[in-house]
């Protein structure tokens, strides 16, 4: 029986295949490209080891696309054929993968709390817990699981920095600014190449309106991204964002059309659909474009990206983007098409999601598309009951306040100062700082004094 980095034990007897099973972890967590190519490096060094075989389907999963499903299923039947797993950790992440494929989601993140709850060492499990609930909206729940396991973190645990990071996202999604940031600067400091710390303190900024020192941290850090998978990607658009925010919009523009979609860089190339870059190009677009500036013909190729995305809903934060980007190339009849699929999504799934479709994604896609078509009052009318269940698209709250933004341009182009009042004022509790420093919430704030 071999033992992996933390000292937890996993049914193989081959060294190989455990040392290729921590390097795939390291690899995930640190947001790194070759956490696949260490599984098969597992899978081949022991083909009966389950627990690489249930990793694999699970990262397969995670791309939430359906056509890697049969690739996932395939996994998930070979961890259950394999070795019979002596630990209930490893039983735990093959009951995980079996959930997420049949759409319960909470499920399989309950799964994953509870091997870090006897397994509080464990990043692999915490972070798939922490990405799961994150795109449900959960993001107390997340925040509860890698809370639990502070106390029995110490600087000589491996992956120390990891986990501080994935700390300091929880806390800040939750309003904790100050020991976010503190959790995150350590992190960058014990690993400066840290992807996920940078971010968490890149989201510290943007909620707290501190636009310069986001511009100057994510500046001063692009130089160590240079191993990382397509989270470079949602760093450069926070970059993008602070600069937009500043009211720099050739500066957002520039990173837009340098960093975002770079289509011959090794990641677009590898991966041109991933549904995290459709929310980032999506996103910076639209608010560009309430700010006045010009997009040109950007919006065709990510609508082409999001006309793939009909009928996919495993990603509810992406559908809506998806919705959006089409009406804003005009394709209505495709956004349209996007929103029935929904609807008909909506009454026939028994899973997690149907019901944050329904509450969350519909009304926010039908109110971009009648954004984009003028149709003001009918933003209104649908996205004012709705607002309050935004969350439950998921995404963060820097990400979902481009849906606030829509109302609040419906809102002043109607001249609806009793509902801008109120939105500026809940986006304050959300936790939005320096409102009337903010580009996109400017003109909104001045038209209520």
């Amino acid at each position: 029986m071999q033992k992996d980095q933390w000292n937890y034990p996993v049914t193989t007897d081959n060294p190989d295949a455990a040392e290729s099973l921590n390097l795939s972890f390291d690899s995930y967590f640190q947001f790194r490209t070759d956490a696949m190519k260490h599984l098969d490096a597992a899978i081949a060094a022991d083909s009966e080891f389950a627990l690489p075989h249930a990793a694999k389907g699970i990262l397969l999963e995670s791309l939430k696309k359906p056509e890697l499903h049969s690739l996932a299923f395939s996994e998930l039947e070979a961890a259950k054929n394999g070795r019979p797993p002596s630990s209930t950790r490893e039983q735990h992440y093959i009951a995980a993968l079996e959930a997420a494929l049949a759409g319960q989601v909470t499920a399989a993140a309950t799964h994953y709390q509870q091997i870090v709850n006897d397994h509080p060492h464990d990043l692999f499990a915490m972070r798939l817990a922490q990405s799961e609930l994150f795109w449900i909206g959960e993001v107390g729940w997340m925040r509860d699981i890698s809370e639990r396991a502070a106390s029995q973190w110490t600087s000589n645990v491996p992956g120390y920095s990891a986990y501080l990071s994935i700390r300091a996202f929880g806390l800040e999604e939750n309003g904790d600014y100050e020991l976010a940031e503190q959790c995150g600067r350590e992190s960058v400091e014990l690993d400066p190449t840290g992807c996920w710390g940078a971010h968490a303190i890149a989201h510290v900024q943007i909620m707290q309106g501190r636009l310069d020192d986001g511009i100057a941290w994510l500046s001063g850090l692009s130089g160590n991204w240079s191993a990382a998978n397509h989270i470079v990607h949602h760093l450069w658009w926070h970059l993008a964002l602070a600069h937009t925010e500043h009211g720099d919009y050739d500066a957002g523009l520039e990173v837009y059309d340098h960093r975002l979609r770079d289509l011959d860089s090794p990641l677009m190339l590898a991966m041109p659909d991933f549904y995290v870059d459709i929310q980032n190009d999506t996103a910076l677009l639209q608010r560009l474009e309430l700010r006045g500036v010009n997009i040109g013909d950007r919006w065709q190729p990510i609508a082409d990206l999001a006309q793939t995305r009909i009928g996919n809903h495993f990603s509810p934060f992406t559908s809506a983007h998806s919705a959006l980007a089409l009406a804003a190339a005009g394709r209505f009849e495709e956004a349209n098409e996007l929103i029935r699929h929904i609807q008909d999504f909506i009454v026939e799934d028994k899973g997690t999601l149907g019901a944050r479709y329904a509450l969350a994604v519909l009304p926010a896609s039908k109110a971009a598309v009648a954004h984009r078509k003028g149709e003001y009052q009918r933003v209104i009318d649908v996205m004012l009951p709705a607002r309050r269940n935004l969350w439950q698209m998921g995404g963060s709250h820097a990400q979902r306040d481009l849906f606030f933004q829509l109302l609040i341009d419906a809102a002043m182009k109607l001249q609806r100062q009793d509902v801008l009042i109120m939105l500026l004022d809940e986006l304050s509790a959300i936790g939005f700082q320096h409102l009337a420093e903010r580009s996109s919430y400017a003109d909104a704030v001045a038209m209520t004094h």
